[in-house]
């Protein structure tokens, strides 16, 4: 189903009191998988991704090892099982050492914020595709790397990794996200890199399509502003850029959970202020067609807040590559951090002594997970009684038909009418012979006196009226 959305190019036109609205997820209320071996004793963060592979769910993700001394981003990425997506087991895959043993669920991936996805087209041995940032690191002797960057492996089993190719494939530096856009047939991958912006340098994100043949130049996509200063000073902090972006790829809109980095003072030493110190929440973007401009939310307002967050999430999150659909729901895997951004260094981005004592006893951060029902995180609302104008797409082949998804409260209804090409209603297809669809309908069909069928008229578009409800989905092709 189609995204309801503000710039939709099959939604004509609204009338002046629908609110373009955004569906905030639940959160659940205890983390999925938290620090609990020698692996990740210190924290487990999602920088990575959950697939579901066959009947199993698999979570790669940034291991912090009990034995890690906070001097370098951990490169440890694990990868952990799940029967249902909410309770994790770490099998031994005896391929990486940490704490003198073997004996834990590593992969021999050499990554820092590594995600991962299956490619379809792939051969066997390329099943597995995976993307992260690396630098020369003299205790990986089996993966030689001589640049830093972000690089691409592949991998048959999800456990064991080749470079490919051996050099890296984007600058940059240090964060990447990527997810298989099956709309496009291509990978879609976002990376950070640094830009002067206001006077400072600042986190900004840019966006590439990859093929095992071609990786498109990277163009900047995410860009902060002064209007991210204004809502980072409204909220007591003192200015903001990007850290990272989840991706969510539907069939005419792409969805980007952005993570907002908002700073707190003192920024770091010298001539180069750079945000240290703050909070992580996140905000929703989209790109209508999955290509050009990029729009926030109106007003960028949090989608996720982390002060809003029980206390093992209240200073920062950070989403997995991409969310997951498992029945009628989607769910977003996002790390929880229990301190703010920076707490364990100093203003030269060395780490403190002290501080780094007590976050290793008492861990960085866990893995939690929000969900919301499928197809329903933007939407056009109606408080009142408004209509939405929505043009057919392909009119070409299969039959046409008009499939909502939707909700009303109690006294609330949505009905439909069809409009011939001179803007008139269509014989029996007005509003007084559509029946009425209430309540919670996900996906069900508009029908005119018991029929679904809809003429066959290239120019027919569709009138939709709303009475105290919210369109949220729709397929009118």
């Amino acid at each position: 189903m189609q995204l309801a959305c503000e710039g939709h190019p099959q939604i004509l036109s609204v009338t002046p009191g629908m609110q373009f609205v955004q569906r905030r997820p639940n959160v659940r209320s205890e983390p999925v998988l938290a620090p609990g071996s020698d692996a990740d004793g210190v924290g487990a963060i999602i920088y990575g991704s959950v697939i579901r592979d066959g009947g199993t769910y698999r979570m790669w993700y940034q291991a912090m090892p009990a034995d890690w001394d906070f001097t370098h981003d951990s490169n440890c990425v694990a990868c952990a099982e799940s029967d249902d997506g909410l309770t994790w087991r770490r099998p031994s895959y005896g391929v990486r050492e940490v704490c003198g043993s073997k004996d834990n669920h590593l992969t021999d991936m050499p990554f820092h914020s590594p995600s991962v996805f299956i490619d379809p087209g792939a051969p066997a041995a390329m099943r597995y595709r995976a993307f992260g940032w690396a630098k020369p690191r003299p205790d990986l002797p089996e993966h030689p790397i001589r640049a830093r960057g972000y690089f691409t492996a592949h991998s048959a089993d999800g456990i064991h990794w080749e470079f490919d190719p051996d050099r890296p494939v984007y600058t940059g530096h240090d964060v990447i996200t990527s997810t298989w856009h099956p709309w496009l047939d291509r990978a879609l991958v976002s990376m950070k890199r640094i830009m002067w912006v206001g006077g400072i340098p600042r986190r900004t994100h840019w966006t590439s399509h990859w093929t095992r043949e071609h990786a498109s130049e990277p163009i900047s996509a995410f860009v902060p502003d002064e209007f991210d200063d204004v809502i980072a000073v409204s909220r007591g902090f003192n200015s903001a850029d990007y850290y990272g972006v989840g991706l969510l790829p539907t069939p005419g809109v792409t969805v980007g959970f952005l993570w907002p980095f908002r700073h707190t003072l003192p920024m770091s030493h010298g001539v180069h202020q750079y945000g240290v110190y703050g909070r992580v929440d996140v905000s929703l973007v989209y790109q209508v067609g999955h290509r050009g401009k990029w729009r926030h939310f109106p007003g960028r307002a949090d989608w996720l807040c982390a002060a809003d967050l029980p206390e093992w999430g209240r200073h920062g999150i950070y989403t997995a590559a991409c969310p997951i659909e498992v029945g009628d729901e989607t769910r977003l895997y996002f790390c929880g951090a229990r301190h703010r951004h920076g707490a364990y260094l100093d203003t030269d981005w060395k780490p403190d002594p002290q501080r780094t004592a007590v976050l290793r006893e008492k861990g960085i951060s866990v893995i939690g997970v929000a969900s919301w029902p499928t197809n329903r995180l933007l939407g056009f609302q109606a408080p009142l009684t408004e209509t939405i104008e929505l043009e057919r797409a392909g009119a070409d082949g299969d039959p046409p038909r008009l499939a909502l998804n939707m909700t009303t409260e109690s006294d609330g209804e949505v009905r439909a009418a069809l409009m011939d090409g001179q803007g008139e209603v269509m014989a029996g297809y007005g509003f007084d012979e559509c029946e009425p669809l209430a309540g919670d309908v996900r996906g069900g069909e508009v029908r005119w006196k018991g029929a679904a069928a809809l003429p066959r008229d290239p120019a027919m578009t569709a009138q939709v009226r709303i009475t105290r409800g919210t369109i949220w989905a729709f397929d009118f092709a």
